[in-house]
């Protein structure tokens, strides 16, 4: 049999089909285009719009934050349709206040600044740092702290692994773990296992990629493909810190990837806190017939190059969103919360969405649509010029990201609430919020009591139901009951 070697990364079919693409072209869709001469310091910011303005001026209130968090060669400009849609969403703006987070990938940039960081666990590091000066700071305007809170994040592509490594490798001032302080890490996009796409580039002589693509190789150095399903990588090379990251996830057994001798991390995964969204195929360009409908446009061809490499090259099919594979992206083997798929998508529509051509009864229009939640019902068009078409979409569908942040926003509501309503039964001193089985819910250890809400039902177990799981309402009514009492 062939050695990986001589098999995949020295056949002139495979360097045709990555160089005859343009090497530039190939990574374009990863690192993103054009750079800025000066590095930007890592930045926790209440959200802003691209022209400056602010997204929500208010304080967070009885609100949750959540973070947004954007990738590799990305940058805020990124999540303006999802920050233009909940600016038009009742419903989001009472649910949670969003912040971003900023930092520098590029190669130039990074090496002109000696303080600019270089890894992903040294951004996240910078994320720990500030988070906990949003948690000092009051929580009134202008300094828009979290207000004693613990946060959501909501992450796209190398992002998601940016959170992870500050809830598991970073401790706050208080000694615990980042992942302590996260109610929720709900990914789109992220390489959990890697991207063979990484490892193909490094294979093919590409060992600094930023000369082309000007990103600094300590990110990608890290995304490279762990091995975690035993595919047989070439040149021996070895991503230990990913591989370190992802060893509690049963499907790595003791091999830690491909990286073999690497120690065991003790340290919690936080698998439970992980809704991880992916899309197994780039979007393909709808052809206007001139009949009612929505057209969308196709993924860029940068993207569907990349996407038929993964496919092809491997031995093994990848199904991927142009670059990142389906599994790796789904974290395929760890314990997850849950396991989302977008469709009519791609790695940047996930969190970008799409300029969409609308012919209805009444005219024609162009509006901004996000990814479908369903395979067979697409999102539905926005209705209005300009507009936003969330119904259906990843954001907007009801069991979709808007709907995993508003529950969680309901739930402290009533958490905090019922504190308060039922202070003798719970006796709420120490008590915390956290995430099993399908619950969130907060133990009360003075008497052994649980407040947990699922599936949009509130439940109470401890001495006044007799150790019985008592229904108290649904999350709805008993959000609704606790807004009115000023939670």
């Amino acid at each position: 049999m062939a050695s990986p070697r001589s098999a995949h990364v020295e056949t002139g079919a495979t360097r045709r089909m990555l160089g005859g693409i343009g090497r530039t072209l190939a990574f374009m869709a990863l690192v993103g285009a054009g750079t800025t001469a000066a590095a930007l310091a890592p930045e926790l910011v209440p959200a802003r719009f691209n022209d400056g303005t602010d997204v929500d001026g208010t304080a967070v209130g009885t609100r949750l934050p959540v973070l947004l968090v954007h990738g590799l060669g990305g940058s805020n400009e990124g999540w303006e349709s999802f920050l233009r849609a909940y600016e038009r969403q009742p419903a989001w703006r009472a649910a949670f206040k969003p912040y971003t987070f900023r930092y520098s990938t590029g190669s130039q940039e990074v090496n002109a600044d000696p303080a600019a960081p270089r890894s992903i666990p040294a951004v996240a590091a910078a994320l720990r740092d500030a988070m906990q000066a949003f948690q000092d700071r009051p929580a009134k305007p202008p300094h828009f702290g979290f207000g004693g809170k613990r946060v959501i994040v909501l992450a796209h592509s190398m992002g998601g692994l940016v959170a992870r490594s500050m809830m598991q490798e970073h401790a706050f001032r208080d000694g615990q773990r980042g992942g302590e302080k996260v109610l929720r890490l709900v990914t789109l996009g992220t390489p959990h296992h890697g991207s063979p796409l990484m490892d193909a580039g490094l294979a093919l002589g590409l060992d600094t990629i930023a000369e082309l693509s000007d990103t600094h190789a300590g990110f990608l150095a890290q995304l490279t493909w762990t091995n975690y399903d035993g595919l047989d990588m070439f040149l021996g090379r070895c991503n230990p810190w990913l591989a370190q990251l992802n060893n509690y996830a049963p499907a790595t057994g003791g091999r830690h990837g491909r990286c073999g001798t690497v120690a065991a991390n003790p340290l919690a995964g936080y698998y439970e806190k992980i809704v991880a969204y992916g899309t197994s195929a780039v979007q393909d360009e709808d052809v206007d017939s001139g009949a009612i409908g929505a057209y969308k446009p196709g993924s860029p061809s940068s993207l569907r190059a990349t996407s038929q490499y993964l496919l092809s090259a491997y031995g093994r099919p990848y199904p991927n969103d142009g670059i990142v594979p389906m599994a790796s992206a789904q974290f395929a083997g760890a314990p997850l919360a849950q396991r989302r798929a977008a469709f009519a998508c791609d790695h940047r529509f996930i969190k970008r969405g799409y300029t969409e051509l609308v012919r209805s009864a009444t005219g024609t229009y162009f509006d901004t649509a996000f990814c479908s939640a369903s395979s067979v019902t697409p999102t539905v068009p926005s209705g209005m010029p300009d507009g936003y078409a969330v119904a259906g979409s990843v954001f907007g569908d009801p069991g979709g990201i808007a709907g995993i942040l508003r529950t969680h926003s309901q739930a402290e509501r009533v958490f905090d609430w019922a504190e308060q309503a039922y202070a003798g039964h719970l006796q709420p001193a120490g008590a915390r919020s956290d995430l099993w089985g399908g619950y969130i819910y907060r133990w009360y250890p003075a008497t052994n009591a649980y407040v947990g809400v699922r599936d949009g039902n509130v439940y109470y177990m401890g001495p006044a139901s007799n150790g019985d799981m008592q229904f108290m309402g649904t999350l709805a009514e008993l959000a609704a009951q606790a807004q009115g009492a000023g939670f």
